[in-house]
């Protein structure tokens, strides 16, 4: 009988004693590694946005659309560029509507490779002295202003641009900044692409219409099927004074030989307007520098 409860008092120390190492571990397991080669699994790279090449252009600082969007016209079409905080402070001297040469990238939105944002890179402002290309300025004697403001209409709006004095073998005219002039070879071109272009020609007061309009049907078939205006089809447009429009076109370009009397002495525009976005600026900003020409007979180049 005592052996009895004496065993039974063992057994009870014992399982006493197992509950109290039990409940002195009583901390949770580890968990288990949730990769089974016990190794972690690397984060993602972070994508970053990818950008174009530098792309370099010309344009009239339009304004600030916001603080950190700027617009710029470009051949007349007003473009929105992202400007970062390294690149603000090229604005300090630079107002709305001076001229300018700027870089820029197209970068890519991250998750959408089809929407892309202009960021600025770089600008400067263009001085007055370099608006219309090297050769404009050099020989200006014209006792005309050097700068004025004349009425233009682009893409259904009409308004007054500024323009400088340029000086050609025997007269002078007024160009948008925009457009460049080479005195040498009496050429009118846009900045951005100079295959849109007038070849300006002086001619002699004995000129004879009948064989320019020969010249111009040789020089115009190369191009496509030769068109002549009548003085109707001209009489609402700026070359209504025109004494000869003659035109060819195909897929490429349109060419333009155009003769008018302008200040008392004759002239043939030979002009070339490639299909493209700055068609749309060109052909009236040209007409409106052509009729603005004028004789300046004691200057030279």
């Amino acid at each position: 009988m005592r052996n009895t409860m004496n065993i039974s008092a063992s057994l009870l120390v014992l399982l006493m004693g197992f509950s109290l190492v039990a409940c002195g571990n009583s901390s949770p397991a580890a968990q288990p590694p949730t990769n089974n080669t016990g190794k972690q699994t690397p984060a993602a790279p972070e994508q970053k946005p990818e950008d174009s090449a530098v792309i370099e252009a010309e344009g009239i600082l339009t304004g600030w659309a916001d603080p950190h969007t700027v617009e710029i016209r470009v051949e007349e079409v007003p473009m929105a560029f992202q400007v970062e905080e390294d690149v603000q402070k090229s604005f300090d001297d630079i107002d709305d509507e001076d001229s300018v040469q700027f870089k820029y990238v197209e970068r890519t939105i991250e998750g959408d490779s089809t929407t892309k944002q202009l960021v600025l890179t770089e600008i400067t402002k263009i001085e007055a002295d370099d608006t219309n290309g090297s050769n404009a300025g050099d020989n200006v004697t014209s006792d005309r202003p050097k700068t004025t403001e004349l009425e233009v209409t682009v893409e259904g709006m009409t308004e007054n641009r500024a323009a400088t004095l340029a000086q050609g073998e025997g007269y002078s005219l007024y160009v948008f900044e925009p457009m460049a002039f080479d005195a040498d070879d009496d050429e009118l071109t846009m900045k951005i692409d100079p295959d849109y272009k007038v070849e300006i020609e002086k001619l002699p007061s004995d000129f004879n219409l009948d064989m320019l309009k020969m010249d111009a049907k040789e020089e115009l078939t190369e191009t496509g099927e030769v068109k002549e205006l009548s003085k109707e089809e001209l009489s609402n447009g700026p070359m209504k004074d025109a004494r000869l429009y003659m035109m060819a076109q195909n897929d490429k370009k349109t060419e333009y030989f155009i003769v008018k009397e302008l200040d008392g002495n004759g002239f043939i525009f030979h002009i070339d307007a490639p299909v493209g976005e700055p068609s749309e600026g060109f052909l009236p900003m040209a007409y409106v520098s052509l009729n603005s020409i004028m004789n300046e007979e004691n200057t030279a180049k």
